[in-house]
């Protein structure tokens, strides 16, 4: 890896965010660690990373961009490229989380997420295509969650909003290979995260609390022992570092991290692609032709 080159992570003001710029920078690439609010409701967190660069003595920037405002994220891709000249990375982390019954979250809820999840890593990416594609060189990463492709017999606006996400990731995944550009989708289990926290409500408690009457009575959760270990968040930014590093063109499709509700995944995946294969390969059969259109 050469020194210059540039990474530009979005929701960095907590979580894999500032895990995978902190990661990033002690390896010696030049990062934009990029959030909302800059100068209002994360200005503790841009200058704790900002305090965190001077003492790591790392090639660490922090920038203003709300992955839901176009505006915003033209004004940052073009603040990195005039600062730094280009951009070879991109880590679309930036999201949020919600719970609850669908029906119980208005429509306008249900915008504003996907504004963030599903819109706003599309803002990002065509702020940043054309640089790519004119270098004919690139990585992106769609940081998306297990729950993206498998449901676990229930589900949810957040669940929803990554599937919808790794529809879009894999449609640019295959449409920018020839271009030289990877996508990676990178598919994390559970772990613990502020978004949990900070996580969406519906907006309406009554029909919340007629689902919640209906539903049976929660499975016993498995008594954790005194010395039961989280699952570590780093894990998630180890990951993206090895991507980071790996050839162009020798990144995979899907990559699942975690220890938890990640069972069976990766098999999900590898089986997906040779059925997507041997689909491909039926296709180009005489009587599978397709004759219209316009």
């Amino acid at each position: 890896m050469a020194e210059s080159d540039v990474a530009l992570i979005t929701g960095c003001s907590s979580g894999f965010g500032e895990l995978i710029a902190k990661t990033l920078a002690s390896n010696g690439y030049r990062v934009f660690a990029s959030m909302r609010g800059v100068g209002s409701r994360n200005v503790k967190a841009a200058e704790s990373l900002r305090t965190w660069a001077r003492e790591q003595n790392a090639q660490l920037e922090v920038v203003d961009l709300d992955v839901a405002d176009s505006a915003s994220v033209k004004a940052a891709i073009d603040q990195i490229l005039t600062s730094a000249g280009r951009i070879d990375i991109v880590v679309n982390n930036a999201g949020i989380a919600a719970g609850g019954p669908l029906e119980a979250f208005d429509l306008d809820q249900m915008q504003s997420l996907y504004e963030v999840n599903v819109w706003g890593p599309i803002r990002v990416d065509k702020a940043v295509l054309p640089h790519l594609r004119q270098r004919r060189s690139g990585l992106l990463i769609h940081i998306t969650s297990t729950l993206g492709r498998v449901l676990p017999r229930m589900g949810g606006l957040y669940p929803a909003s990554k599937w919808a996400a790794e529809g879009l990731a894999e449609s640019l995944h295959y449409q920018l290979k020839p271009f030289g550009v990877d996508l990676v989708i990178l598919e994390p289990g559970a772990f613990p995260s502020p978004a949990l926290v900070n996580a969406m409500d519906p907006n309406d408690a009554a029909i919340a609390a007629e689902y919640a009457a209906m539903a049976s009575a929660p499975r016993r959760i498995n008594e954790v022992s005194p010395d039961y270990v989280p699952p570590d968040p780093q894990e998630v930014a180890d990951l993206v570092l090895q991507l980071a590093q790996m050839p162009s063109g020798e990144r995979p499709l899907r990559a699942v991290v975690g220890p938890i509700f990640t069972t069976g995944v990766a098999e999900y995946n590898a089986t997906y692609e040779a059925m997507r294969d041997r689909l491909m390969e039926r296709l180009a059969d005489p009587d599978q032709a397709v004759t219209w259109g316009r």
